[in-house]
C-alpha cells in the first residue's frame, strides 16, 4: 500500500473506532451546547441479548405469564422470588396427612395461611370428574396451590388417555394460580402416571417424587410422619432453587403446625 494512503487509513480506522465506543455512550453528551445524541446499537444488541430466555425462547413470544403459545414454560424459566404473603391452598390425597402440617411449619414463620384439603383415597380422576377444585379456589382465594395427587393411580391401565382429560381439567381450573404438584412417593413400579404429570404439568411445577428414599409406614405406601416432613423439606428446597414460582419459603425449626383451616372429604364411592 502507497504512503500516502496509510494517513487516510489511519484516519478512518480512528473515526470507526470513535463510533463504536460512541454508541456505547448510555445518555449522549453535549459539545460547546451541542447536545449529541448517541447510536442505539449496543443497546440495542443488549436488549436483543436480554430477549433470550432459558432454552433460547425468544422473550417476544412469551405472555405475561411467561408461557409460550403452546401454554408452556420454556425449559429452566423461573418467575422472581415473590416475598410477599400468600394465601395457599394445599390439595390432594391422604399423603396430606404427612406433607401438610410440615408445610404449616414453613407457612407460621413465613406469613403465609394455609388451607388444607384433604380428599382420602382421591385421584386425578376423582378431582377431574367434579368442580370441587373450582369451589375451593372461589372460596378460598389462594394465589398458592400446591396439590399431591397421584399415589392412588400407580397401577392405573392405559393412564395417559384414562387420565390425561381429567388432569388437563385440573391444570385448566388452576389456570394462572402459581403452583406446585408434588408426585407420588412409588412404592413400586407406576404404570405411567409419573410420567403422564410431567408431560402435562407446566414446566417448573412439577416435583418427582418417585426416585426420594422414604421410611415406610406399616401399609408400605404412605411415609412415615418423619419421612414425610423430610419430603417436604426437600419439595421446599426444590421449589426455592429450582421452581418456575418461588416464593419466600425460609427453613423453619424441625417440629410441625396446623394449617389455618382444614376440610376433610371422605373416600369416593
Amino acid at each position: 500500500m502507497n504512503k500516502p494512503y496509510w494517513g487516510l487509513w489511519t484516519l478512518l480506522l480512528v473515526a470507526l473506532v470513535f463510533f463504536v465506543a460512541l454508541s456505547f455512550w448510555q445518555d449522549g453528551f453535549s459539545v460547546g451546547g451541542v447536545e449529541i445524541k448517541t447510536a442505539s446499537f449496543a443497546r440495542d444488541l443488549g436488549a436483543q441479548m436480554n430477549k433470550k430466555s432459558a432454552g433460547d425462547a425468544d422473550a417476544d413470544t412469551l405472555d405475561a405469564n411467561g408461557r409460550l403459545p403452546n401454554g408452556k414454560h420454556p425449559k429452566g424459566w423461573r418467575a422472581p422470588l415473590d416475598t410477599t404473603a400468600k394465601n395457599i391452598l394445599f390439595i390432594g390425597d391422604s399423603m396430606l396427612e404427612g406433607l401438610a402440617p410440615r408445610l404449616a411449619k414453613y407457612c407460621d414463620k413465613n406469613g403465609h395461611t394455609l388451607v388444607e384439603v384433604i380428599w382420602y383415597s382421591s385421584s386425578t380422576l376423582c378431582w377431574g370428574e367434579t368442580a370441587r377444585l373450582t369451589e375451593l379456589i372461589n372460596k378460598y382465594h389462594p394465589n398458592y396451590i400446591f396439590v399431591c395427587l397421584g399415589a392412588n393411580e400407580l397401577y392405573v391401565p392405559d393412564i395417559k388417555n384414562a387420565r390425561r382429560p381429567h388432569l388437563k381439567k385440573i391444570l385448566a381450573e388452576i389456570g394462572d394460580i402459581p403452583y406446585v404438584w408434588i408426585g407420588p412417593p412409588n412404592w413400586d413400579e407406576d404404570t405411567g402416571i409419573n410420567s403422564l404429570l410431567e408431560q402435562e404439568v407446566d414446566e417448573g411445577c412439577f416435583y418427582l417424587s418417585a426416585n426420594d428414599h422414604f421410611e415406610r409406614s406399616r401399609d408400605g405406601a404412605h411415609p412415615k410422619r418423619a419421612s414425610a416432613h423430610q419430603w417436604m423439606d426437600r419439595v421446599i428446597k426444590w421449589l426455592s432453587t429450582k421452581g418456575a414460582y418461588p416464593i419466600r419459603l425460609d427453613k423453619p425449626d424441625e417440629g410441625i403446625s396446623r394449617a389455618s383451616h382444614i376440610v376433610i372429604y371422605q373416600p369416593p364411592k
